[in-house]
């Protein structure tokens, strides 16, 4: 079967994992057919196209994602990464990306003239981004015997953060809390999870508070008024951050 045949009016309903989504991808490929939308829970009830619910069968994600090992670290990654964006429709693009991959291998990842290989490549590289300027601009706090921090990404960024924390903080608990997606990363005595969460509320810590004061007057100290540069400052860490940077929020203590 061609790329562009069998485009069908039917869209796949499955249970927004990403094992749910491999299975989307075997289902296209047994049907022979291109769905017209691929939707999460979330979005079910929005299609006009006849909709199919797609079970989620673990023998046939570990199907797909065999298939998508053996074209390479670059399209598995797009893929993966790629998933992990909060874009309505992301779902189609990354399973017509993924059928292109398997029809014609894995040099299609570098077809960037291609519209789905393009919408593909936008999407792995705004998690990406994202994911990298939290690395940079994530702040803990001290809270009793564990740090925590509270961040409002706009992708799902936790699975990207937890190689790099865990290997830059090897002998510390802490914990992330994604308030945007009421999402959690936890680690505490050597082991990883994930925890579904409302809210994150840290405990008053005097302690914490004062060395937070102390930060916020340091890189006070630091700052040349006649040299400041709103607009450069902004390029280099976006407006959005500052809520979650502590030395970016209203000082809180007097001076001495």
């Amino acid at each position: 079967m061609s790329y562009q045949a069998a485009v069908s009016d039917v869209s796949y309903c499955y249970d927004g994992s990403f094992q749910g989504f491999l299975c989307c991808i075997f289902e296209s490929f047994s049907k022979k057919e291109i769905p017209a939308a691929v939707l999460p829970p979330s979005e079910g009830q929005t299609s006009l196209f006849a909709q199919r619910e797609i079970e989620t069968r673990p023998e046939l994600a570990r199907r797909v994602a065999a298939g998508l090992n053996r074209l390479g670290t670059v399209v598995r990654e797009r893929i993966t990464t790629g998933f992990l964006a909060d874009e309505p429709g992301k779902e189609l693009i990354l399973l017509r990306f993924a059928r292109l991959c398997f029809e014609r291998g894995p040099s299609a990842a570098r077809m960037l003239g291609d519209a789905d290989v393009s919408a593909a490549f936008e999407l792995e590289r705004a998690v990406s981004n994202e994911s990298c300027k939290y690395i940079e601009f994530l702040r803990f706090e001290q809270r009793g015997n564990m740090l925590g921090s509270i961040i409002h990404p706009r992708h799902n960024i936790l699975p990207l953060l937890r190689g790099h924390f865990c290997s830059r903080l090897p002998d510390e608990d802490f914990m992330i809390f994604d308030a945007t997606h009421g999402m959690a990363l936890l680690r505490r005595g050597g082991r990883v999870c994930y925890m579904q969460m409302k809210q994150y509320t840290p405990a008053p810590d005097p302690a914490e508070e004062d060395w937070q004061a102390l930060w916020k007057r340091f890189f006070r100290a630091l700052t040349i008024q006649e040299r400041r540069n709103p607009i450069c400052q902004r390029t280099h860490a976006p407006k959005r951050y500052w809520r979650d940077m502590c030395e970016m929020q209203p000082e809180t203590f007097a001076d001495p």
